[in-house]
């Protein structure tokens, strides 16, 4: 469990002041055992942890960071050490409203601290958006805070739905965004920062420059960015393990999980570790052998042990609980986590683990499908003699060599705007609305557009891919569960954004970069492996073992009641899934599950929840 709220106001205005000491009174009395990290003019900011390996606070001056930050020195057998801002950081810090954190440093952490040149307050979130953000003004006075339960106990206001938000998820429910599923409610994005004049809210600044750096400072040297990604991966899992002392990881006998694991059992820390696999008796779906050669060549090239547990995945994981988990500001990742919830064995030896897992590798490694190398090259090199290589070694993945050469020149030299499928899954027809990519742009784009930085619509999808907030804590520090995804760290992301694609691909391999840069820590079997295994079949058994319940949530449910989904076809396609029938479970058991049952944490009376439509 974390928390922590952040108060301010007008300090000059006596209602301001008024309002703030109810509001501190209010926190104080509600939550026993918080703490106040600083209490200075106009600002008071308060937090609490049960756990230090994952949130810590830390102040120097008139600067608080609530997280952990690490330093960004990278090389070989170099860990990053855990960073504590000095008086003359946090000076630079507090002056350039946050810029310097992101732009020398990186870790999970949101700061806050004040300027006091211009006498303002500032916030920023770190680019890995792992710890949530959420801002609030309520007559005189700003709220920042990370839960909002705990928002909810301060009783400032009534709040509404953002259908809008709610809308666009459907379709796109992995994308950064300011709006969150309250209209009352924005978030902070990541690598943004807010500026604070007089209580209020007054403006909002992007730090973090991924876009730029991968158009301006590209690594083309395939050798080089296999140096890099090595360094790059080993220093963050190292960096993140020293934090614990006993980890869980999650080992799906894939590339990602291995990867992450070979970096625990190389970590300078050397802590316990512990994997749990789950496996399914499904055709292709048994990845048992695959996570026992994992375990066993990382602990040949590191010389040392870890446990392996291996449990059968099984369709009864409580739906019902969905019902159960606190209101979010945001609609939580709830069946994500229950369809692939780990078991907790660290407890009997009295130690809780700490879970780490492979997420985020398809996106940053890069797991490709058509001609987006072929256009990258093209749109950075125009047309030459390797050009043809490149086009070959994309046609390789389904297009023709016509074909890819074809869409270098059209979208890569010429540049015509090109269609990419943003959605998240395959939607279900019967889902009724209209929202697209461009709906809602996050900061990070918006602030590469602005400033002009121009790279292939195909890179610019796949640093998309790469930013997943929310995602690895969807329940706002509540309770204990929280995972560590390194692959998805800032200095991995900035690493892989500025490779081209089509270094990304080379010699038509898939994961090329990742799969170099681990030889030696895995076995070659492994690494050189081309299909991985699903879980699909789990998927459609927790939905058939759950049928009726997933029914009697979308049919006439509050989205239904809304228009957002089609009751008769909804019905119709329900009944109809089915081991040859698994197109619509992603979506199901995804967005529409998780919104339904937000909104019904969200109202225990319909009927207000009726009139909140805009």
């Amino acid at each position: 469990m974390y928390r922590y709220i952040a108060v301010f106001w007008n300090a000059s205005s006596d209602a301001g002041a008024h309002q703030a000491r109810q509001v501190t009174e209010t926190l104080e009395a509600g939550i026993p055992g918080i703490s106040c990290a600083l209490e200075a003019t106009g600002a008071a900011i308060y937090h609490q942890s049960d756990n230090p390996g994952v949130f810590e606070c830390s102040r120097s001056g008139s600067l608080v960071v609530l997280g952990k930050i690490f330093s960004k020195q990278f090389g070989t057998d170099e860990i990053p050490e855990r960073a504590v801002l000095d008086t003359a950081s946090a000076a630079a810090a507090c002056s350039s409203r946050g810029r310097t954190i992101v732009q020398r440093y990186w870790g999970t952490y949101v700061a806050i601290g004040r300027d006091a040149r211009t006498q303002t307050w500032f916030a920023v979130r770190d680019p890995s958006a792992e710890i949530p953000c959420y801002i609030t003004v309520v007559k005189h006075v700003t709220i920042l805070f990370s839960n909002m339960e705990d928002c909810l106990r301060l009783q400032l206001r009534q709040y509404s739905v953002n259908w809008r938000y709610l809308a666009y998820s459907l379709l796109f429910p992995f994308r950064d965004s300011s709006q969150t599923g309250i209209e009352e409610v924005t978030a902070l994005e990541a690598g943004e920062a807010v500026t604070i004049v007089k209580g209020k809210p007054a403006a909002r600044q992007y730090h973090w420059d991924v876009v730029q750096a991968a158009a301006e400072d590209p690594i083309t040297d395939l050798n080089e960015a296999v140096r890099l990604a090595r360094s790059t991966l080993l220093g963050c899992i190292g960096a993140l393990a020293s934090q614990h002392t006993h980890i869980q990881l999650q080992l799906s006998g894939g590339l990602d999980s291995s990867i992450v694991l070979a970096g625990l059992l190389h970590a300078p820390s050397k802590p316990e570790v512990q994997c749990i696999h789950h496996y399914d008796f499904d055709v292709g779906a048994d990845e048992r052998a695959f996570a026992r050669m994992a375990v066993s060549g990382a602990c040949q090239s590191s010389g040392r042990k870890c446990e392996l547990l291996e449990y059968e995945r099984r369709p009864h994981c409580a739906l019902e609980e969905l019902l159960e988990f606190p209101r979010t500001a945001r609609p939580a990742h709830c069946s994500g986590y229950l369809l692939d919830r780990s078991v907790d064995p660290g407890t009997a030896k009295g130690t809780r683990p700490m879970t780490f897992t492979g997420m985020g590798g398809d996106g940053v490694f890069l797991r490709f499908k058509g001609n987006g190398g072929a256009i990258d090259y093209a749109w950075r090199h125009g047309i030459d003699f390797r050009l043809l290589r490149v086009a070959f070694e994309a046609a390789q993945s389904g297009d023709s060599f016509y074909g890819a050469l074809k869409d270098a020149i059209a979208h890569g030299v010429l540049r015509k705007p090109i269609e990419l499928n943003q959605r998240w899954g395959d939607p279900c027809d019967w889902v009724r609305v209209g929202a697209s990519y461009s709906d809602i742009q996050p900061a990070w784009m918006r602030h590469a557009l602005e400033g002009g930085h121009a790279v292939s619509p195909n890179k610019l999808r796949h640093i998309g891919g790469m930013i997943f907030p929310d995602i690895l804590d969807p329940f706002e520090g509540a309770g204990s569960r929280h995972r560590v995804a390194p692959i998805g760290a800032q200095p991995v992301v900035e690493l892989f954004a500025r490779i081209p694609l089509y270094i990304l691909m080379a010699d038509a391999e898939d994961r090329t970069i990742a799969r170099r840069a681990f030889e030696g820590l895995l076995p070659e079997p492994l690494l050189s492996r081309k299909v991985k295994c699903y879980v699909e079949g789990h998927s459609i058994a927790v939905f058939q073992h759950y049928r009726e319940f997933i029914r009697n949530m979308l049919v006439g449910g509050i989205l239904a009641k809304h228009g957002f989904i089609d009751s008769a076809a909804a019905e119709a396609g329900i009944q109809s899934v089915g081991p040859d029938n698994d197109t619509p479970v992603s979506g199901i058991l995804g967005p529409q599950l998780n919104i339904e049952t937000w909104l019904r944490r969200w109202s225990s009376r319909l009927r207000d929840l009726e009139t909140a439509v805009s």
